[in-house]
């Protein structure tokens, strides 16, 4: 056993020796120590007469080991006694890990996790790697997406695991297999866990990596048996901290705490906002650190284009159900598009959770769930990568970490959709936990438009940022006054080598929006009146207040974690929108929903629309989760009798001057019912039209 002290520089060497014998064991240990490049240190002897011997080792100017630096030492001991001769070689590192004024820390500075959860998932096989190398593909996917930290949730790793972690730098949580019940009353249960407790830290407790340990996963039942577990722990080996379970009771020996709620407030964010001045700043002050519990967890439609990869012992059977269920709804074309338009959605949302992780600064550190997907609870695909640590192919590792990375460039804004009567204004941060200062880093900003081109830039003080922290680098404005028409501009910012990049929307105001002319006529209702100007073949623009329609409600956001586990609204993972049609012409927008959407879907209702005829897709058409396919729209366009009818669910009267993004939705959808190509070719009976009302 190796305990590093380098605030001493030295090791503090524990050695067992078993013996079969009833007499001491007497002779001579040699202790050897080679550094990370290789070179050899003075021996050291030690004479013995025990079955164990303890003695301090010295390191000096030790090469210390974290994630940028993982620098590993390997000792060697060797027994000889009695005519024979027996070795041992362990490695470790040189680090000290604290919890010094409720802030992790590691070797004397502030250490900021950026994780991902480890649930076990290798369909490949059935069984995690025993193999380096297998751990290196699952480590080498984390820090390419800027992530320096897994948690093993209810699980322990093999020893190839730690190994690889050691070499890469990867800080690790391990638990045991305790979750839910098992800390209920039961002694036999109970003692198995006492000594698989002892045997982690007997078994991988050299390993630098290992520096956080927690008893298992949102555990119930006698916490007094929890706080012997814990306390057990700390007493045995003090190389790491200890906490007694996530997101649940907290103990006396806690030394960290994984939480998605603390009695000031909740911890975990599973979604973005329409602006970024924000953080969970003000949750905090608890007295331990903190780390998020599974953060994130937004739904993705499944890739079918997947199922083929599933060659192992785990098939993709649920696949299977769900791709017959869609196929049976009319849609399974669109399958792909479903999958591209959620994830993009769930890529842009990530982004956003990550920053507000970033920008709290009291934090000890986060873990999503999950950077992969998790094949059991019927499928939870809320990764960026799939369940093998490949990419979807939804966002480059480039592109992710310009928003999870050790050095991070943020910015603070209030809005994202704005009028072009308003003035922009950004708070620039830079969240720094890489190596070094960044010493006389030129900052600079500058809003382009899309295509390319620099409608301002501007400097902020060049200046020497510090590390480990988060530091505010001054704020910038742009007068939107120049903006004539409704545009999608990206604000951007760069900190010596670092870069990031928001996008805004920006508006004109609309006044006199959904007038009535003798053609068209505007209604809330689908009364006589609508029926008539309808069978005179005349226009029809039907917006109902949500709350007269029947349906689903009505989100930005893509369903938490999976709709299987967790059945409750929206049951929805984003939408499709059918941006090539003439109905957005006037309206900026992409295949998927983007913040510009905000307002309008948290304003509107799903339409549910299995009784529409097969051949009608709704232009603003919301993906049904995958286990039902229903198809769902908020906004579709029909013939009805001789007339032309478009539908839009959505609030067209609350707060509309706060709303420019809806606002702009509107104007665009009067110009397209206005002109000649408002001309749909799909029938519905005025029974539908119905049907999905409330009287």
């Amino acid at each position: 056993r190796l305990t590093p002290d380098i605030d001493n520089q030295t090791v503090n060497v524990c050695v067992k020796i078993g013996s079969n014998g009833s007499s001491p064991v007497s002779g001579k240990l040699l202790f050897a120590v080679k550094d990370p490049k290789g070179n050899k240190l003075a021996n050291k002897e030690v004479q013995i007469n025990n079955t164990e011997i303890t003695f301090t080792y010295p390191i000096n100017n030790p090469m210390l080991w974290d994630e940028f630096n993982p620098n590993i030492y390997e000792a060697t001991a060797t027994l000889e006694t009695e005519g024979m001769t027996d070795s041992k070689c362990e490695t470790f590192g040189m680090r000290k890990l604290t919890n010094q004024n409720a802030l992790l820390q590691i070797n004397n500075r502030r250490l900021f996790l950026r994780g991902t959860l480890e649930c076990c998932i290798f369909p490949l096989k059935g069984y995690p790697p025993m193999d380096e190398a297998g751990w290196e593909k699952v480590f080498s996917a984390a820090r390419d997406y800027g992530m320096n930290h897994l948690r093993f949730h209810s699980w322990c790793p093999p020893a190839a695991a730690f190994r690889m972690a050691d070499k890469l730098g990867v800080y690790l949580e391990v638990e045991m297999p305790m979750w839910g019940k098992d800390a209920q009353p039961d002694e036999k249960r109970w003692n198995f866990f006492r000594r698989e407790l002892r045997g982690i830290l007997k078994e991988y407790g050299n390993h630098p990596s290992f520096i956080l340990y927690c008893n298992g996963n949102e555990i119930t039942g006698d916490f007094s048996f929890i706080e012997e577990l814990t306390a057990t722990a700390r007493q045995l080996d003090n190389r790491r901290l200890y906490s007694g379970s996530t997101a649940r009771t907290r103990v006396k020996s806690d030394q960290f705490y994984i939480t998605h709620q603390t009695t000031k407030g909740h911890m975990a964010i599973y979604e973005g906002r329409p602006y970024t001045n924000w953080d969970k700043n003000k949750e905090l002050g608890v007295g331990l650190p903190i780390i998020s519990h599974e953060s994130g967890q937004r739904c993705i439609y499944p890739n079918f284009e997947e199922m083929k990869n599933f060659t192992g012992p785990v098939q993709a059977r649920n696949f299977e159900i769900f791709r017959e269920l869609l196929d049976k709804n009319h849609m399974l074309d669109q399958a792909h598009d479903f999958f591209r338009a959620s994830g993009a959605l769930t890529a842009i949302e990530y982004k956003d959770v990550i920053e507000a992780q970033l920008r709290t600064y009291l934090k000890g550190g986060f873990q999503l769930l999950s950077l992969n997907d998790f094949t059991g609870q019927g499928y939870a695909p809320v990764g960026i990568l799939d369940p093998f640590w490949n990419t979807k192919g939804l966002i480059t590792p480039e592109k992710w970490r310009e928003f999870c990375a050790p050095t991070v460039a943020l910015l603070r804004f209030d809005k994202r959709a704005l009028y072009n009567d308003e003035v922009f204004e950004g708070k620039a941060e830079i969240y720094n936990y890489g190596p070094t200062l960044l010493k006389n880093a030129k900052i600079n900003w500058s809003i382009t438009d899309s295509n390319g081109k620099t409608l301002k830039s501007g400097k902020l003080k060049t200046q020497t940022v510090g590390k480990n922290g988060v530091f505010p680098l001054g704020s910038f404005s742009y007068a939107l006054d120049n903006i004539t028409e409704p545009q999608k501009l990206t604000v951007h910012l760069s900190v010596a080598h670092v870069k990031n990049s928001w996008d805004i929307w920006v508006y004109p105001r609309h006044s006199n929006l959904m007038q009535s002319t003798s053609e068209v006529l505007y209604t809330t209702v689908f009364d006589e009146k609508a029926k008539q100007h309808l069978a005179d073949g005349k226009k029809v623009v039907l917006c109902p207040k949500p709350s007269k329609v029947k349906g689903r409600k009505s989100v930005f956001h893509n369903h938490f974690w999976n709709p299987i586990m967790f059945k409750w609204p929206p049951m929805t993972i984003g939408c499709l929108i059918h941006d090539d049609q003439p109905v957005f012409e006037h309206f900026i927008t992409s295949y998927h929903t983007d913040w510009q959407w905000w307002d309008i879907l948290e304003n509107a209702k799903v339409i549910e629309m299995k009784d529409a005829p097969a051949a009608l897709r709704p232009f603003i058409q919301v993906i049904d989760h995958y286990d039902n396919n229903e198809k769902l729209g908020i906004g579709f366009e029909a013939k009805v009798k001789k007339g032309s009818l478009l539908v839009l669910a959505v609030d067209t009267q609350k707060n509309i001057n706060e709303r420019p993004a809806t606002q702009q939705l509107l104007e665009s959808i009067d110009r397209y019912v206005k002109s000649d190509k408002f001309a749909p070719q799909i029938t519905v009976d005025e029974s539908y039209i119905e049907s999905f009302l409330k009287k």
